[in-house]
């Protein structure tokens, strides 16, 4: 971990309450519609909370009548579930072969130099998250290329980057405000 950044930690607190009533849409008939629905309810967690606790994958797992070991393997496997808090902002930072051929890898350097900050962690105010994304977001033509919160951001500079970091946090808003996360 880059000293100084938190492992994503900052953020809402899981109220296992208000999971168990989310829950509560999910009726299934059976043991095959209790699996099919755990993806279901991850989502729906994942887009309140913008992670889902390990307590959390446990209260799925006991209302759909599975394992805990079942939900968190799922929970594990795709990449679009967080298993910690972000932070008030979320930036995906494309490392695709186009982003990294025109200078993502001064991206990810940056956000260690300047933010104090690498791959999957927060920064200590809790201001910023960041997940480097190693496959193609799509839009190598602006490339390099972040999404931050809702906002896309591509033909990026060293110097462009802090700029559009600087200005998000100023303006505050958050990744809850823009899009639930995705």
């Amino acid at each position: 971990m880059t000293p100084g950044a938190v492992p994503a930690t900052i953020g809402v607190e899981i109220d296992l309450d208000v999971v168990r009533e989310m829950l509560t849409q999910f009726k299934p008939r059976d043991h095959q519609e209790a699996q099919e629905l755990i993806l279901a309810a991850l989502q729906e967690i994942n887009e309140h909370f913008g992670y889902v606790s390990l307590p959390a994958a446990e209260a799925v797992a006991e209302h759909l009548g599975t394992t805990a070991s079942r939900v968190f393997g799922l929970l594990t496997f795709y990449a679009d579930f967080r298993t910690k808090p972000r932070g008030q902002h979320f930036m995906l930072l494309c490392h695709g072969m186009s982003c990294y051929a025109l200078g993502s890898q001064q991206l990810v350097q940056e956000l260690q130099d300047t933010w104090g900050i690498a791959d999957g962690e927060t920064t200590e105010d809790g201001q910023l998250t960041v997940q480097v994304v190693n496959g193609c977001l799509g839009v190598c033509d602006r490339a390099p290329f972040i999404k931050l919160d809702a906002d896309y951001h591509g033909d990026l500079s060293v110097a462009s980057f802090n700029e559009v970091l600087r200005r998000a946090i100023a303006a505050g808003g958050s990744w809850k405000d823009a899009d639930h996360g995705h």
